[in-house]
């Protein structure tokens, strides 16, 4: 039985699997991911894990499930090498030839006699040095610290753009806890940034091709039955309408144009602010957000509405319905309207579930699809049994 990163999914419980086996597959994936799978773990097969495998391992695995979620504490590893002050270049060399040759780093984080960080050393000052030179005046004083109860992706994007492969990681006081990669924090990101688009149509970030087929429909199950509910809300809104339908069968052909166009014009605003999301707050320009989401409406609605409003005057004559003139004009406010609001529910849904604690991008797009379906069919319906069906 062999467990690689690319079958892993279709096993339940990865506990099973050897020491050596689980190492050299935890080798293979983000140390987040590997995290994830180690919090699952039955508590004594974790200990059992933990002393069997490579000591350097198992401190990073054991200082990361001491901090919560998504925290740099949690992606943080211990220091590797930790330098006095007072020590000098030549004491630095000597620290540095004890380190075993598999453990990567790329500071040395320097510190005063109450682990204070007070620097790092770059590796290249050795060399411009004299071996008598003190830690404390050739080491690099204004590092980027990073605070280990800080949330992992907005620390992406404090650090995005930096080029630093090493952050020293300090407590409340300043005194050195760890340090973090670089690659960790954008490994973090990434899970994330690949996780959303499966869940913004309730699909689990933890399934994939190798799945069983039960687990596929534990997890997309649900999500599934709560969209069967919501379409028959949209259902719901033709029924109330149905008189209007079978006055004017035309209207039929134009319910799904309408469903699909809102819908695309509100998935291409979620995708966006789901993105954006996923890079930080925008709190401060949501504003500005949905008053381009209803300039951008209008220009989309517009534009496609007076294409299907020829088509729907066309089509009216062709039958000699003599309110070929009104239903083009149903058509074009209808498609107008439901893409404005399409474009703002796009940018209003992730940033309601957000302020409701939920994850913004759970199943977006179920709610969405809700939403614009309603919103174009009724306008449609609406206008059409208001002015046409009722006068008569």
């Amino acid at each position: 039985m062999e467990l690689t990163k690319d079958n892993y999914q279709k096993y339940k419980d990865l506990s099973v699997f050897s020491t050596d086996q689980l190492v050299d597959f935890f080798a293979t994936i983000p140390k987040i991911q590997v995290l994830r799978f180690l919090r699952k773990f039955d508590p004594a097969i974790l200990s059992k894990l933990m002393e069997e495998c490579p000591s350097e391992l198992s401190s990073q695995w054991k200082m990361g499930l001491d901090y919560q979620e998504n925290t740099v504490g949690e992606l943080m590893q211990p220091a590797a090498l930790v330098l006095n002050e007072n020590q000098t270049i030549a004491d630095a060399i000597k620290e540095i030839k004890k380190i075993p040759q598999e453990i990567l780093f790329t500071y040395g984080m320097v510190v005063d006699d109450n682990q204070r960080l007070t620097g790092v050393l770059v590796f290249k000052d050795v060399f411009y040095y004299e071996p008598s030179a003190l830690m404390k005046d050739i080491c690099f004083k204004n590092a980027i610290c990073l605070k280990a109860t800080d949330d992992i992706f907005a620390t992406f994007n404090s650090i995005a753009g930096k080029q630093i492969p090493e952050f020293p990681v300090i407590d409340d006081e300043g005194k050195l806890l760890g340090t973090l990669r670089g690659n960790h924090v954008n490994d973090a990101h990434a899970m994330q940034l690949r996780a959303q688009s499966g869940l913004m149509v309730g699909v689990s970030n933890e399934e994939g091709l190798e799945s069983s087929i039960l687990s596929c429909v534990k997890m997309r199950g649900p999500w599934l039955l709560v969209n069967l509910i919501t379409a028959f809300v949209a259902g719901a809104v033709v029924g109330v309408f149905q008189d209007t339908i079978d006055k004017i069968v035309l209207l039929a052909l134009f319910l799904p144009i309408l469903a699909g166009q809102s819908g695309n014009t509100g998935a291409q605003a979620l995708a966006v602010l789901i993105r954006e999301l996923a890079l930080g707050d925008i709190g401060p320009k949501m504003a500005k957000q949905l008053s381009k989401e209803v300039v951008l409406g209008l220009i989309h609605g517009l534009v496609t509405g007076v294409i299907c409003a020829a088509v729907m005057y066309f089509l009216a004559v062709q039958q000699s319905n003599p309110h070929a003139f009104a239903l083009s004009l149903i058509i074009l406010v209808a498609l107008t309207v439901s893409c404005v609001v399409s474009g703002l529910m796009g940018a209003f849904v992730p940033v309601v579930l957000k302020k409701f604690g939920a994850d913004p991008a759970a199943a977006s797009s179920i709610f969405l699809t809700t939403g614009t379906d309603v919103v174009s069919m009724g306008v449609m319906l609406g206008l059409a049994a208001k002015f046409i069906v009722a006068p008569h």
